[in-house]
C-alpha cells in the first residue's frame, strides 16, 4: 500500500489538463488524481500508475488518461469517473455492452477491462452536500486516432461524413442481437420521453429569475410545446420498426479519425434501448446542423443527403436490422425534429440542473436548438424530398 501511495502521489505531482497547461493544484484536485491513481493501482492489474491527466470537454462524467509501467512498458488506458446521479444497472448495461461489441469483433469501440476481482468498475461512497453517494469508476482501452471535433464543431469532410455514417450502421448490426435482460438506461425511449417533456419543460420554467437564458426559454416555450405535440403524431407508426441497442449520442467528438476514417467510437454512457430511427435522427442532428456563418441554425442538407446514403450502403450489406425502411425514411424527418427536442431538452435541463451553468453558454445552446427546430419546421417538405431521393438501398436516386 506504501508504493501505492507514492505512485498516487506521483502521479499528482504530475497531473496536466488535456490541452497540455498545467492544472491548479489545490487540494481538490490533487485529492481527485489521487484517488483515481490508488483505484487502478489497488483494483486492477494493469501496473504501477506513473501519470494521470485529467481529460476536460465533457459535461457529465470525470475523465482522465492514466498511464501505467509494467515490466513491457509504459501503457495508457482512459478512466471515468460517472456522474453521481448514475446507478450501478446503468453502468452494467454499458458495459455489458460494450462486451457484445468486443464478443463481436466489433474493434472501434474501446474495451471495458475487469478489475483484479472480475468486476467491470469499482465503487466507492464519497460524501455530497452532506450525503452518502455511491460514485463509480471504470477503465477502458485508450482509442487511438485524432480527437478533430465536437458536438458543437461538426463541420467534417465528405469522406469523414461517410466513414461515420458507416459505422453507425456497422454499430447497429453487431448490436442487433444484444439482450440486456433487466438492465439499462433510466432515460426512457424517446417518444415516452416526448410525452413527458411538456410537463418537464415547465416544471423548470418556474425556476426562471431573470437570466437571459430564462427570458429566451420562456418567449419560446410555448413554440416547443407545439412542435412537441406535433411529434407525438408519429407514435402510433412506429410500431414494429427495429427497436435495439442504440448509442444516443453519437456526435463527431465522440469519434476520433485517422485520414478521414473512423477509428474509435466511444462515450457509450448516454446508451439504452430505443428506435434505431431515433438514433440515425438525432446522429443527423448531431452531424448535420449548423453552428456558424451564414447559415447558423439550419440543417445542412448536402451533408445529410451524404451521411444517410452512406448509412443506408452499409447498412444494405446485413439483412438484421438492414437499411431504412421505406416507413422509416417517411418518418425521418419527423424524427430528426424529436431528435432535436431531445437536445433541446438537455439544454434545458443542464442550465437549470444542481450545477451552476453559464447563462452565455447554455443560451447559446438554446438559441441553436430552437433555430434549427424552426428551420426543420418549415422544411419538412424539401426533408421528406431529400430522404426520399436516397432508395432502400443506399443509392441516391
Amino acid at each position: 500500500m506504501e508504493a501505492h501511495k507514492a505512485s498516487a502521489d506521483s502521479a499528482v505531482a504530475s497531473v496536466t489538463s488535456a490541452d497540455g497547461e498545467t492544472a491548479g493544484h489545490d487540494h481538490d484536485t490533487s485529492a481527485l488524481i489521487a484517488e483515481v491513481a490508488e483505484i487502478v493501482n489497488d483494483a486492477y492489474d494493469l501496473g504501477e500508475v506513473v501519470r494521470v491527466v485529467q481529460v476536460f470537454g465533457g459535461y457529465v462524467n470525470l475523465s482522465f488518461s492514466v498511464t501505467t509501467r509494467t515490466s513491457g512498458g509504459e501503457h495508457t488506458y482512459f478512466v471515468r469517473k460517472y456522474c453521481p446521479g448514475i446507478t450501478e444497472r446503468e453502468v452494467r448495461f454499458e458495459h455489458a455492452l460494450l462486451n457484445h461489441l468486443d464478443r463481436k469483433g466489433f474493434r472501434l469501440a474501446g474495451r471495458v477491462y475487469e478489475t483484479k476481482v472480475g468486476s467491470t468498475f469499482v465503487g466507492r461512497q464519497e460524501i455530497i452536500a452532506g450525503k452518502p453517494t455511491q460514485r463509480y469508476f471504470a477503465v477502458y482501452e485508450m482509442l487511438s486516432g485524432e480527437d478533430k471535433y465536437t458536438w458543437t464543431q461538426n463541420r467534417c469532410t465528405a469522406r469523414e461524413y461517410e466513414s461515420a455514417a458507416q459505422t453507425l450502421a456497422l454499430f447497429h448490426q453487431v448490436v442487433a442481437d444484444f439482450e440486456p435482460g433487466d438492465l439499462g438506461r433510466n432515460q426512457p425511449p424517446i417518444m415516452h420521453l416526448l410525452r413527458t417533456l411538456p410537463d418537464v419543460l415547465q416544471r423548470y420554467a418556474a425556476q426562471a429569475n431573470g437570466t437571459r437564458f430564462d427570458e429566451y426559454y420562456l418567449a419560446h416555450l410555448p413554440r416547443i410545446r407545439a412542435v412537441i405535440e406535433r411529434g407525438l403524431e408519429i407514435e402510433p407508426l412506429l410500431h414494429g420498426l427495429p427497436f435495439l441497442a442504440v448509442h444516443c449520442d453519437y456526435h463527431p467528438g465522440n469519434l476520433k479519425y485517422v485520414d478521414g476514417r473512423v477509428t474509435g467510437l466511444f462515450d457509450f454512457d448516454w446508451s439504452k434501448l430505443d428506435y434505431r430511427l431515433f438514433d440515425v435522427a438525432l446522429a443527423l442532428v448531431y452531424f448535420c446542423s449548423s453552428w456558424e456563418g451564414s447559415d447558423s441554425g439550419e440543417l445542412r442538407l448536402d451533408a445529410a443527403a451524404t451521411f444517410l446514403g452512406a448509412y443506408q450502403g452499409e447498412s444494405a450489406k446485413a439483412t438484421t436490422p438492414g437499411p431504412l425502411s421505406a416507413t422509416e425514411i417517411a418518418l425521418l424527418p419527423r424524427m430528426m425534429a424529436n431528435a432535436n427536442l431531445y437536445v433541446l431538452h438537455w439544454d434545458v435541463s443542464a442550465y437549470y440542473g444542481p450545477e451552476v451553468a453559464d447563462d452565455d453558454e447554455y443560451l447559446g445552446y438554446l438559441e441553436h436548438n430552437v433555430l434549427l427546430m424552426e428551420f426543420l419546421e418549415s422544411h419538412q417538405s424539401e426533408l421528406e424530398q431529400l430522404t426520399a431521393s436516397v432508395r432502400l438501398d443506399g443509392v441516391s436516386g
